[in-house]
């Protein structure tokens, strides 16, 4: 089998989940409302906010919702309990944690346009998934896991900071007004 298909396959494997479906489409209903609520408060442009949370129900839904594990503290050492291992691209889920966070993070960067703050999210998000699977065993806590996602995250925020860049729109104010450039008070 080749490695897309492998990837997909492993894709697959956890999106057939029954606890994952139910995540993905409770978070996406849950995220993608609290992404229009910030838009709309913050000024930020609102359908790539939604899709911003669409994506990090995803995230949460396959990482977190699925079977095994136990919603109760496994460990006084949760750190501990961590694999420290380094970034890889070899097997499926590997290249799997590298695309994890790429849609939360390209769209939240269209919607904020805040490349720093978006990349500090994913990378603290990340951080709390592998601390949270050690603690309740709901997948493995490792180092490779944080890394790949991060390195995603960070490719995705560059595109949609690019993408923006390009695309040249004005920023816009707390109140969701276009700005007068660095001076503005707003």
């Amino acid at each position: 089998m080749s490695a897309v298909g492998q990837d997909a396959y492993i894709a697959e494997l956890v999106l057939n989940q029954p606890e994952t479906v139910a995540a993905l489409f409770s978070g996406a209903v849950l995220l993608g409302a609290v992404g229009f609520v910030l838009a709309r408060y913050r000024g930020w442009a609102a359908l790539p906010a939604v899709l911003a949370g669409f994506g990090l129900a995803l995230a949460v839904a396959a990482t977190l919702a699925r079977p095994g594990g136990t919603f109760t503290v496994v460990t006084t050492d949760p750190i501990g309990m961590c694999v420290g291992n380094e970034f890889s691209l070899t097997g499926s889920l590997q290249r799997l944690n590298l695309v994890m966070l790429v849609p939360f993070a390209f769209f939240a960067t269209l919607a904020t346009r805040r490349p720093w703050a978006v990349l500090g999210v994913s990378a603290a998000f990340s951080a709390s998934v592998e601390f949270v699977q050690a603690l309740t065993a709901i997948g493995v806590c490792e180092a490779q896991d944080f890394l790949n996602n991060t390195a995603g995250a960070f490719f995705a925020v560059l595109v949609g900071w690019l993408v923006t860049a390009a695309a040249g729109s004005p920023r816009t104010t707390r109140a969701g007004r276009p700005s007068r450039g660095p001076a503005a008070t707003g």
